[in-house]
Parts: structure tokens; sequence; C-alpha cells
């Protein structure tokens, strides 16, 4: 009878080890997104990032991955939350800033999208100016 129950509770034990294991963990989640974003499958990226952020909801680089998705798919808003949750999270990332502006810009807010170019400038003048010029470029050649 105890080596019945010891073996229930080994099994059960190993069971719960496999299960553990065969969950993903937040950084897989983020590789399979941007896994996902270079294959253009855009929507799949939201979900994988959705699955990080409920692992991690402290990772600034699911919200940013998440909304940079969100800017390609041109949900302008749901971009701008995500990056806005990426910068209380981590105040001084450049990218966010300058992919909230093209948001800002491209929903039309353009007095907030003037702001976050100022704030990215203020992080990396040259990197801006690089950012706003290829992205004036790009905007030329689509016209």
């Amino acid at each position: 009878m105890i080596t019945r129950k010891f073996h229930i509770i080994l099994i059960i034990l190993f069971s719960c080890t496999i299960a553990l294991k065969a969950q993903a963990s937040y950084v897989d989640y983020l590789k399979s997104a941007v896994d996902a974003t270079n294959k253009k499958q855009y929507s799949r990226a939201i979900v994988l990032c959705d699955a990080a952020i409920n692992q991690n909801s402290t990772n600034s680089a699911a919200y940013f991955h998440r909304g940079y998705n969100k800017l390609l798919l041109k949900d302008y808003d749901g971009a701008i939350v995500d990056f806005s949750v990426c910068l209380d999270l981590s105040p001084g990332n450049l990218s966010a800033y300058l992919y909230r502006g093209l948001s800002n810009q491209k929903a039309g807010n353009t007095l907030s999208a003037s702001r976050d170019y100022n704030h990215a400038r203020k992080i990396d003048a040259l990197e801006t100016m690089a950012f706003i010029t290829a992205n004036m470029f790009r905007s030329s050649l689509n016209k």
C-alpha cells in the first residue's frame, strides 16, 4: 500500500515537472514573436507578445515589440499605448520614443509626435535625425 502511494506521488511529481518544462518562458515567446515579425506574421507576433506579457508584465521589450507589430498593422492607437507602457517601464528607451513618435505622426497627433521626437533627440540627436530622415524618405517613395 505504501509503495503504491509512493509510486502515485512519483508519477504526479514527474507529470508536474514535464508540464513545467513544456511551458514556454516569456523569453521563448518573445523570440518566437520576433521570428513571426520577420516572416511578416504580425498578428501572430502580437499574440506571442501577449503570452510573454502574461508571464512577465514588467518586460518592456515585449510591450515594445507588440507596439511595433501593431504599428505595422496600422493600429496606431494600440501601438501608442504599448510604446507608452514600454516607456513607463524603461524611460530612456530611444526606440520607444521614436516609434511612438512615428505612431503619433501616422495617427495625426502632430504635437505628441513632436514631443516624442524631442525626447528622443535629447537621448541621441544623431540617431533621431537618421530615423526621421529615413521615414521621410520612405514616405516620399510611397506617394
